[in-house]
């Protein structure tokens, strides 16, 4: 016998150990020299029941097996059974455990892959939860069956396991497992490393899928509201490129009749003035007066009117926080959707709905639609910064100076002469085209707001579009003066429009920074859709294409108002910001007026083409093609190939709110993982079933287990055992199953556990052999099969002695 390196301390008195008095079970009398009774043996039905047993012990039905015993008038007293079958039939049908389980998982996988919208609502859906534990509770099933097949393999094949796999298949749902001592003897045992390796990782990886194959479930079981894919088409704008999105913009743009507020138009720059005037008013109002204190409350943005759309001026002020940049920290940026995208957005998103309330897609039942545009699509970004100064009379021959453009790298900067040597609070560029007398000319009447444009020069205003020079009202010899420069550009952006299903009409546009090639802060495909308007100004990166303003299109932007007799500027400033500045309302204001003025450029541009349709009997007429429409295969508008090649020519992708399946985000993804993992697993089990037709069911509870080692002969090496195990060693020993004589010395029909070291050659000849029955008694003669097995241990057993501990 191998000497054990350790020894386990007694739990009690070796002398007490050898007064304990135990009965054999089949020798009530404790005498071994009563002859053991004869087994008994399978019946011809048992043998026709073999298969059916076989399919239901798999399905861990067990209890039915009594019950067809019973009623077929079966012995329902043990007999002897084959450790180990090679029969094909039998190992594919031991493998249905793994039947519904895997296939759960793989329907799971598919339809959360491929996706599936399913409505607006769902009954029952807190029962998925039921449904997803009792997945989970099949799926560590299967494994369990899994990790049992590997280490009866292994057992079969005669080789050496460490003691702690022996029960491995019992506590996969024991994440405690992976630092136990039975864990940890194991690998550190003295197997052969290959097959240590193999065990180690079988199990582990079993325990971590049995860990997390239930939520896995739940989060692929449990549908999800989202917004799922509804079709999509690409629509043509009868503009070009740059007339939608020009890079300069000039007085020959627009109509002379913009000149007065009188005649603003639609198309005119000024057109959405009145919304600035309301975001003031909104802002002055959002908190009582008596409640305001140093607190600034704005709203986040105000509507705006197109032809056949609704869409949103969003302002921002105050967007620097670091007290020491060079920045104007009272800058304000503005942002709004272009006017005649979202004409075609919004009669795109009409069409679409008239094409469902006409069909029979599951997409009637949602919660909200989403028509996007979210490539190729840009809109205006701007930004102004304002700082105060003063002519001290027309002899005032000091350089005037404007902020440097927020937002803006110094490095862009460089050639420019940046001083600090003016009364504006912030870093400027010295301007020598215009001088303080010319400003003081500036028409209008002194007791009003007038506004001077001034176009600065690429150099050294690198990242400007235009300069202001805004005169204050007074009636003195000093001037005060606000010196404004405003950067802007078309920035890269996606474009929204949601409506309910109750929802008539038009939608409300919005929009979100875009760009697949910046550094800037991607949202994914979904989420991005229904997101709010954002704005970011961080040049030269955003926005991508720098605008340049000539004076004469920035007069437009303040016109006369007749029946008031002053012009816009002027009447925005007198409902300006309580509390502030004049540079805090003005930043607002040059941002806000710039910022629509840009978004109605190739405002006359209109959807174009044909759009398909197919023949509603019930309405008698011709109707958009839902169901082409929705499956999103072709483009549900056709154009002239020649007429339309310089159109602009946007795609429109539809998405609809509801519970569905699929693989939004990263939690399904890993998900998929994990439950692809357990399916490799599932298959290469009944692939191995199927093509070695070896199987077993034996040793995969805890009752047999302990059966099996009841009918073992006893060994030192398992000394001071019997009270518990403390040291990691007892679960490094190697343990076999090998077969033995029987009671009567003749043939190897009874099988037990054998620890320690065993010559190869032994353990090949005491190996299992398949489809041979073993139940017998083990012999009480001496060693049986040439292993460590003492006459005198085996019997002080038969002789009702425990002097092993």
């Amino acid at each position: 016998m191998a000497k054990v390196a350790f020894d386990e301390k007694p739990r009690i008195q070796e002398a007490e150990i050898a007064s304990i008095q135990w009965t054999n079970s089949w020798d009530s009398t404790g005498s071994a020299d009563k002859p053991l009774p004869s087994a008994p043996q399978a019946t011809g039905l048992q043998s026709y029941l073999v298969y059916v047993k076989a399919t239901l012990r798999s399905l861990g039905l067990n209890v039915l097996v009594y019950v067809l015993q019973h009623y077929f008038g079966v012995d329902l007293n043990e007999i002897p059974k084959k450790a180990f079958h090679r029969d094909r039939l039998l190992a594919i049908l031991r493998s249905m455990v793994h039947i519904l389980p895997f296939t759960i998982a793989l329907g799971e996988i598919i339809i959360n892959w491929r996706g599936y919208y399913i409505g607006a609502n769902i009954d029952g859906l807190n029962y998925m939860q039921f449904a997803a534990k009792l997945h989970e509770m099949a799926m560590q099933s299967s494994l369990a069956v899994i990790v049992f097949c590997y280490v009866r393999h292994v057992l079969f094949s005669g080789d050496a396991l460490p003691i702690g796999a022996l029960l491995s298949g019992l506590q996969l749902t024991q994440i405690s497992y992976l630092w136990s001592m039975e864990l940890w003897g194991i690998a550190s045992s003295k197997i052969p490393l290959l097959r240590r390796l193999g065990v180690m990782t079988m199990i582990m990886i079993a325990v971590l899928l049995a860990s997390t194959v239930g939520p896995s479930s739940a989060i692929l079981l449990i549908p999800n509201l989202n917004h799922w894919p509804a079709g999509s088409t690409h629509i043509w704008l009868n503009a070009t490129a740059s007339e939608m999105w020009p890079s300069r913009l000039d007085g020959s743009m627009v109509p002379s009749s913009c000149s007065q507020a009188a005649n603003v138009s639609s198309i005119c720059p000024a057109s959405e003035w009145h919304s600035i005037s309301d975001y003031l008013s909104l802002a002055n109002g959002i908190i009582p007066a008596a409640f305001l204190g140093p607190y600034t409350v704005t709203p986040f943005w105000v509507q705006l009117t197109g032809k056949g759309s609704l869409r949103q001026l969003i302002i921002q002020h105050h967007i620097y926080d670091n007290e020491t940049a060079p920045f104007d920290q009272g800058a304000a940026q503005a942002t709004t959707q272009h006017a005649a995208v979202a004409d075609a957005l919004s009669a795109t998103s009409s069409l679409w709905d008239i094409a469902l309330q006409h069909s029979d897609s599951p997409f009637f039942d949602q919660r909200d639609a989403v028509q996007s545009i979210v490539a190729d699509n840009f809109q205006p970004y701007t930004l102004a910064s304002c700082g105060a100064d003063v002519i001290e009379g027309e002899m005032d021959d000091r350089p005037v100076a404007f902020p440097i453009p927020p937002g803006s790298s110094l490095d862009m900067l460089k050639d420019a002469n940046v001083t600090t040597d003016t009364m504006l609070p912030m870093y400027a560029i010295e301007y020598a085209g215009l001088s303080r007398s010319e400003i003081l000319q500036t028409p209008g009447q002194k007791s009003e707001y007038r506004v001077r444009w001034v176009e600065l020069p690429e150099a050294p205003f690198n990242g400007s579009s235009i300069g202001a020079v805004i005169l204050q009202p007074t009636m003195n010899e000093t001037q005060g003066i606000l010196l404004c420069n405003v950067a802007a550009g078309w920035g890269s952006s996606s474009m929204n429009m949601s409506k309910s299903p109750a929802a008539s009409g038009t939608g409300l546009a919005s929009s979100n920074v875009y760009d697949p090639d910046s550094t800037l802060p991607q949202r994914d495909d979904y989420s991005r859709r229904i997101a709010d308007s954002v704005i970011s100004f961080e040049l030269p990166m955003f926005p991508q294409r720098k605008i340049n303003i000539s004076s004469d299109w920035a007069e437009y932007l303040n016109p006369l108002i007749p029946n008031l007799n002053m012009t816009v500027f002027n009447a925005l400033m007198s409902v300006k910001l309580v509390d502030h500045e004049d540079t805090t309302s003005a930043n607002i204001i040059l941002a806000g007026l710039v910022a629509s003025g840009l978004a109605r450029t190739g405002f006359e541009s209109q959807l174009q083409g044909e759009i398909r349709t197919a023949f509603n009997p019930t309405l008698n007429a011709s109707i958009p093609d839902g169901d082409y429409w929705f499956n999103g295969r072709r483009d549900m508008f056709t154009v002239d190939p020649q007429a339309s090649k310089d159109w602009v020519k946007l795609r429109v992708d539809s998405s609809v709110e509801g519970y569905g399946f699929g693989l939004e985000g990263l939690a399904p993804k890993l998900t998929v993982a994990v439950l692809l993992i357990y399916c490799i697993l599932v298959v290469g089990h009944v692939c191995y079933a199927a093509i070695s037709g070896v199987s077993s069911t034996s040793w995969d509870s805890i009752t047999e287990m302990v059966a099996l080692a009841v009918n073992s002969s006893p060994t030192i090496q398992l000394r001071n055992t019997c009270a518990g195990i403390t040291q990691m060693g007892v679960f490094q020993l190697p343990i076999r199953v090998l077969t033995s004589k029987d009671a009567g010395g003749e043939d190897e029909d009874h099988l037990e556990f054998i620890f320690g070291a065993v010559d190869g050659n032994v353990a090949k000849k005491c190996r299992i052999q398949e489809n041979r029955e073993y139940g017998t008694m083990h012999s009480c003669s001496g060693a049986t099969c040439g292993y460590d097995s003492p006459a005198s241990l085996c019997r002080s057993r038969c002789l009702g002695r425990a002097d092993m501990g």
